[in-house]
């Protein structure tokens, strides 16, 4: 029997897709809003099987597109984008109109990143920001021309473009500093700040080239190009599959795949590898992306990587303008935005994974204009409601200007041309967070998201707990199992993870590793870190009238530590009790006996009593009390306010990082609780009590009675819980 749902899908989606695509030339408004309006999950064969069917027949092809010159210029003078871009030409005029076209960038040493320290991280940075300089200053001139077609800023674009396309490539830097240090295989972050705007200038002003320098332009742009597509094949991109690490994936070769889509879309018509170009990077994101997350949204590298999918979104836009109606059409895209909403607040806090920001990261002026992109293209309001938690002071981008030029991307040029794309869709009504669940299960990457008061940060209690198929490859950790708790304001149960660079002394000695999570440890030793094995599972999610109910298996992860057979059981029950506690319960067999270490980590204030088993986190707004009960375990607590190796002095002073890090770097308290003899088997729960800012613990009890835990709360009321591996009561 035929399958019909998919020859009538085909069918259906070409026919749909056609007209949208015509009323993108014809009437760019209305086009745009049926695209923006397909349904999600829409499926591949329906979009399309011929990847070229969607590119415009006339350039240019990218930012404005062929026909919307005019309605842009509207836009920039007296539509929507007029803020901006005023506050983009004032910038420029007085910074950039005269700035000299800087020398070309020189090599520093070998730039394998696992030989990179201090020094060098800050020369590789340096490369970076002179090509995000460079590409900006050619991109914002290019614009500001097309609105104003005064032809001082076209020979502004023109000169950046013409001498950037003289730069080098495959240097020899064994031999010491020599040109060519922007070459994808040199510096991959410096070729990327070029890749990922100049072509997009050419489509712009290629009309104004002489035949000469249309040539030298093309000459170069191919070698890049070639450059930066076999670089990111070398990492096997093309065999990649979504959700999934079978294949491994490498971080920046799939951020960078945007670049490749959108370049090749610019030089459809100059360079027969474009087309090679485009189909690669289409097929990637139809049926590939992302492989760090799946259809529930999630992002196994963390929020602040989530954060990444800005340059993939830049693809979608794209796509958003020309009519495809693949343009955030898949479940992932639809949501994705929920990965921010249920984990990140409007205060710093810590996030699992890597952050540049010392350790931290929040609903920052970025990440409220991109929710409200999204909420404008998805129809979403509760991604417009969460955009307006964001209370850091720093501007928004219809505000920033060209500030920071050299090191952000996106930048203010680029959310310009995003919200003109955007602006045919109006923003939806803003819908009250207290409508969605309070919980969330990001299967796709193991994440549980548990909140009180979601959408009221000063009221809520959060709670984030992972056990992830992913491991701890790339910028993730070795954290299976462990939690963050957060309440009223402030984090209280942390993870203590920062980072100064990437593979940093404190990165890998302590960032990476188990012991600076709210975890376990066995005989001392966590899971193994940057190993994609070494991997945890969510294996229930179960929310009742009273309770929630997450349970993770870390064993695999336990077990890349030890000798085979060595570790048989390491799971966590976590129990969200009336919206206002937690219980934990860690079991752990070994086929030998070996010690066990329960792990809280605090930014302060942290203390241990060891006459009733009862840790305490004292916060500015909020408090934890956290009491364990092992029966017939002894424990021994120890805290200490240091990290292994100390946080390179250079960020601590502000030295470098300034620019960027709004959070503060300083020590932090870490309590390791150690059973004291050896055993086979360990039974241990932890009640976590958070509250307003107290000064001293919660007045809490916790009895382990004949397989029920007994809990004495501190508003007079007494819960009796009976927890086991299938079933649990509360009373």
């Amino acid at each position: 029997m035929p399958n019909t749902y998919q020859e009538n899908d085909f069918n259906h989606g070409y026919f749909v897709h056609m007209i949208a695509f015509f009323c993108v030339r014809r009437w760019p408004r209305l086009g745009v809003m049926l695209v923006a309006g397909f349904p999600a999950g829409l499926p591949a064969i329906a979009q399309s099987t011929n990847v070229a069917a969607p590119v415009p027949p006339r350039p240019p092809r990218t930012m404005v597109i062929e026909g919307r010159r005019d309605d842009f210029r509207a836009y920039c003078t007296t539509g929507a984008g007029a803020k901006a871009f005023v506050k983009i030409k004032v910038d420029f005029d007085r910074d950039y109109l005269s700035y000299p076209f800087p020398a070309e960038p020189l090599t520093y040493g070998d730039p394998d990143p696992k030989n990179r320290d201090s020094d060098k991280a800050d020369k590789w940075r340096d490369d970076q920001d002179v090509c995000g300089r460079v590409s900006g200053i050619a991109e914002a001139a290019t614009l500001i021309w097309m609105v104003t077609g005064d032809g001082k800023y076209l020979a502004k674009a023109r000169e950046f473009l013409l001498k950037s396309c003289a730069w080098h490539f495959a240097p020899d830097w064994a031999n010491g500093p020599v040109v060519g240090a922007t070459d994808i295989y040199y510096n991959d972050e410096a070729n990327f700040r070029l890749w990922r705007k100049l072509p997009l200038v050419y489509d712009q002003i290629r009309a104004t080239l002489t035949p000469g320098e249309n040539k030298t332009v093309l000459a170069h742009f191919k070698e890049r190009g070639d450059r930066t597509v076999a670089w990111i094949k070398r990492a096997k991109v093309e065999q990649i599959e979504r959700n999934s690490l079978d294949v491994d994936a490498e971080s920046h070769p799939v951020r960078f795949m945007a670049m490749v889509g959108t370049s090749a879309l610019a030089l459809w018509d100059d360079l027969p590898e474009s087309r090679e170009w485009w189909q690669f990077a289409y097929v990637f994101y139809r049926d590939q992306f992302s492989p760090w997350g799946g259809d529930d949204g999630g992002w196994a590298e963390g929020n602040a990587y989530w954060r990444g999918t800005f340059e993939h979104a830049a693809f979608q836009d794209t796509l958003l303008s020309i009519g495809d109606p693949l343009a955030y059409s898949s479940p992932f895209w639809k949501n994705s935005p929920y990965f921010a909403l249920y984990n990140v607040q409007p205060y710093l806090h810590t996030i699992f994974g890597d952050t540049s920001n010392a350790g931290h990261f929040n609903l920052d002026p970025v990440v409220a204009d991109y929710m409200e992109h999204v909420a404008r293209v998805e129809q979403n309001g509760y991604f417009l409601t969460y955009s307006r938690l964001c209370t850091d002071k720093r501007p928004r981008p219809i505000d920033k200007g060209l500030a920071g030029l050299d090191r952000t991307y996106p930048t203010a040029c680029e959310f310009l041309i995003r919200d003109f794309i955007a602006s045919a869709r109006p923003l939806p009504a803003a819908r009250p967070l207290s409508e969605l669940p309070p919980y969330r299960f990001f299967r796709d990457v193991g994440w549980v998201s548990l909140h009180n008061a979601l959408g009221r940060p000063d009221d809520d209690i959060q709670i984030t707990f992972k056990s992830s198929p992913y491991g701890s490859f790339s910028h993730s950790h070795a954290d299976q199992n462990a939690f963050i708790l957060n309440a009223y304001g402030e984090g209280l149960a942390i993870n203590s993870a920062y980072r100064e660079y990437h593979r940093s002394p404190l990165h890998k000695q302590w960032t990476w590793q188990t012991k600076s999570k709210n975890d376990l440890l066995i005989d001392g030793l966590g899971q193994k870190p940057q190993d994609k094995r070494a991997t945890g599972k969510i294996t229930r999610f179960e929310a009742k009238e009273r309770y929630v109910w997450t349970t993770g298996d870390a064993t695999v992860a336990y077990q890349s530590l030890h000798p085979k057979g060595r570790v048989q059981r390491v799971t966590r029950d976590l129990v969200f009790i009336d919206q206002r506690y937690v219980v934990l319960r860690d079991r752990v067999a070994l086929a030998t006996p070996g010690t066990l270490s329960w792990l809280l980590h605090a930014e302060k204030n942290l203390s241990w009593n060891a006459t009733n088993d009862t840790a305490f986190i004292r916060g500015d707004k909020a408090a934890l009390t956290a009491q364990l009960v092992a029966p017939g375990v002894t424990w021994h607590g120890s805290i200490t306010d240091k990290f292994p190796v100390p946080i390179d002095p250079k960020y601590v002073s502000g030295e470098v990082g300034s620019s960027y890090v709004t959070a503060k770097w300083s020590n932090q308290s870490h309590l390791t609780v150690e059973s004291s003899a050896p055993a086979s088997t360990f039974t241990v729960y932890a009640v976590l009590w958070p509250e307003r800012a107290g000064p001293a613990p919660a007045a809490l009890s916790a009895v382990l009675d004949n397989g029920t835990l007994r809990v004495s709360r501190t508003d007079g009321k007494t819960d009796r819980i009976t927890l086991t591996d299938t079933s649990l009561e509360l009373k």
